[in-house]
């Protein structure tokens, strides 16, 4: 039976609607993923359900005693001071402020008035049992140590990162224990262990639970139930979010094909209506006019019940890369690259190589460097610098995180004015990233993030750029536009650069790791999940129970600077800086066995690949796979001589 239910729930905002007859249902234990392009009114759906906004139609029905809790997107608000324990047991201490005022007032010499702060006594004394306020700052510790927190219990919320404070705010609606918890964006500032973790946390939860995500990963991990929110209409899916992805194109190609076929008898009747309406001019004969007004009559009623066009979500997403051609081998070397604020080291000396068309993810935990090595990239790579030496053939096009390419008081028409010949091309070009001529008028410094991501591709693409630098690029993009970026990224023929927390994302591009841990560069050959398998969640069962001051060294035990077949990027002891001759293949004899597994398995698929290739006589993919299985190879070698 439904916790809560929807009848015929309809929205409008100053006139325009945003919400047209949501019927929905959500029952307890399960997993409910929303989606739906940005602006389409997710946001105003779960308030509306949370009971944050009453001015809608229709029907809202909740079972009697329905405890429902709501984490929203938008940052918690904390006390200067306040630190973790007394932010999750706020509403506990204001009950026991309110529990003294009423036992206060149980004196007073008015028989009525003692009367009702009795009752106020038993009624607030009645919640703080049933919310076990004698037990709340225990529970409180005990909930921070399943989020990782635990080291985190006495410190300022202020100070915590955004993904902790995300984390707080998930703790502090548990405690409450919903029957319905509702998350808007829960991933949002958690890098890819901390999303790894709430996969696995969410999914254990006994309550049921509806996230809105764009997050695909955690939409696949945690979902058994997908609600498309599409023209104000919700369409519930069984299954996740690649079981759903899946029926939609299974829906979308049978629809396209009763549309096709209706389109035909329009187009006949049409032609029909054009022959009868000639001949009824030509011949004044009633009878060929009571023909064409029953032929017209047809053609409306077909037209009414024709198929309606298919929507897949990103049919109209026409994003698109150029670049500027290049037949250099190399892109970017790193050698002896450092980084430090004052005294503390972020990133000790060394670096990686990356050959003209790979596609490379930079990767590791928040504040470990990432953004700063891309904007020192970006900032300061050219040929002639010996640290940053970016090839001479190579056009940057940066993607930053956070708006800093465009000057914020511009128009996007003026902006772009600098790069392209006049407005036609202006508008030309834009259109391909999704843009309106409407959008010509807007300053930068008025857009959403999302739209600030897509200019900045735009500005890549106008500027020719052969080696896009990409941080966050699908930050605050819906689903179908992060599909439309992919599918772009697909056909640049270009070199990649990303920094991204979209696991989906990165296995869809990305065909080789860098990842930063122990503050030094280290290289992995696969794709993202064939690291994570590997190596990421490794790392992140060491760091999980381990103190905040001991990650490094966890992460180290893990696999640390070189796991298996990784090779390290960062300088030892008497070690050149960036040599890169000699690899060592450290850690202990499990991880090296866990490693050989994993490069076996890639081994395997290597060689199918090859096959397949060759029977298909596409030889150039041939010697590219056999390239690769030979890195694979000698990875190999290394990893059996350590045993």
């Amino acid at each position: 039976m439904a916790l809560l239910k929807t009848n015929n729930l309809s929205r409008d905002f100053g006139g325009d609607p945003i919400l047209v007859s949501v019927n929905l249902g959500l029952e307890p234990g399960r997993k409910y993923g929303l989606i739906g392009r940005n602006g389409c009114g997710k946001t105003t759906l779960v308030r509306i359900l949370a009971g944050l906004d009453d001015d809608f139609r229709g029907g809202l029905l909740r079972e009697p005693g329905l405890k429902l809790a709501l984490v929203e997107q938008k940052m918690p608000a904390f006390g200067y001071d306040e630190d973790c324990v007394a932010y999750l047991t706020r509403d506990i201490r204001q009950l026991v402020d309110q529990l003294d005022e009423a036992a206060g007032r149980m004196g007073e010499a008015d028989p009525a008035a003692a009367q009702r702060a009795m009752d106020d006594y038993g009624r607030l004394r009645e919640r703080y049992d049933r919310l076990e306020g004698d037990q709340a700052a225990d529970s409180a510790l005990r909930l921070l140590k399943r989020l990782g927190l635990g080291e985190r219990a006495a410190n300022p919320a202020l100070t915590l990162s955004g993904g902790e404070k995300n984390l707080l705010a998930l703790a502090r609606a548990l405690l409450s224990r919903p029957d319905i918890l509702i998350l808007d964006e829960p991933g949002n500032h958690l890098d890819a262990g901390g999303l790894a973790w709430l996969e696995e946390f969410l999914a254990g939860l006994p309550c049921c639970v509806l996230m809105v995500s764009h997050d695909r990963r955690l939409l696949d991990r945690v979902a058994d139930t997908i609600l498309e929110l599409e023209r104000g209409v919700v369409t519930e899916w069984k299954g996740n979010y690649s079981q759903y992805r899946l029926e939609r194109l299974r829906g979308a190609a049978a629809q396209g094909r009763s549309w096709q076929a209706d389109a035909k008898r329009v187009e006949r009747l049409e032609a029909l209506v054009r022959r009868f309406a000639e001949i009824a001019r030509a011949r004044p004969d009633p009878a060929w006019g009571k023909r064409l007004r029953a032929r017209r009559s047809q053609l409306a009623r077909v037209k009414a019940e024709a198929t309606e066009r298919p929507d897949i979500g990103n049919l109209n997403a026409a994003v698109a890369f150029d670049g500027q051609k290049s037949r250099a081998d190399l892109a970017v070397e790193i050698k002896g690259y450092a980084k430090a604020y004052g005294q503390a080291v972020i990133l000790e000396s060394g670096g990686f190589t990356i050959l003209n068309g790979e596609r490379v993810a930079l990767v590791g935990p928040n504040g470990c460097g990432k953004t700063s090595f891309l904007r020192d990239l970006v900032a300061n790579g050219h040929w002639d610098n010996p640290v940053l030496r970016v090839g001479p053939s190579m056009v940057l096009g940066y993607c930053a995180q956070q708006q800093e390419v465009f000057d914020p008081a511009l128009t996007i028409e003026d902006a772009f004015l600098k790069l392209l010949a006049d407005k036609s091309e202006v508008l030309q070009h834009l259109g391909r990233f999704l843009f309106s001529y409407a959008d010509l008028a807007k300053t930068i410094g008025s857009l959403s993030g999302g739209e600030l991501n897509r200019l900045q591709m735009a500005r890549a693409s106008a500027l020719k750029a052969n080696f896009l630098v990409l941080d966050e690029p699908t930050n605050h993009l819906d689903i179908p536009t992060r599909e439309a970026v992919e599918e772009a990224l697909a056909e640049f023929e270009g070199t990649v650069l990303v920094v991204s927390h979209d696991r989906y994302f990165l296995d869809k591009i990305v065909e080789r790791v860098v990842f930063i841990e122990a503050k030094r560069f280290v290289e992995y050959e696969g794709s993202f999940s064939e690291f994570w398998r590997d190596i990421g969640a490794a790392a992140l069962r060491q760091t999980q129970a381990a103190s905040l001051p001991e990650r490094s060294k966890a992460i180290a035990a893990a696999g640390g600077a070189t796991v298996g077949g990784a090779k390290s990027g960062g300088v030892k002891a008497g070690t050149k800086a960036g040599s890169g001759g000699n690899v060592r293949i450290q850690g202990d004899q499990a991880a090296i066995e866990a490693q050989i597994t994993g490069l076996e398995r890639t081994k395997e698929a290597l060689e199918k690949r090859i096959a397949a290739a060759f029977g298909q006589r596409d030889f150039m993919t041939a010697r590219d796979l056999t390239v690769e299985l030979e890195r694979h190879n000698k990875l190999l070698d290394k990893l059996w001589q350590r045993l």
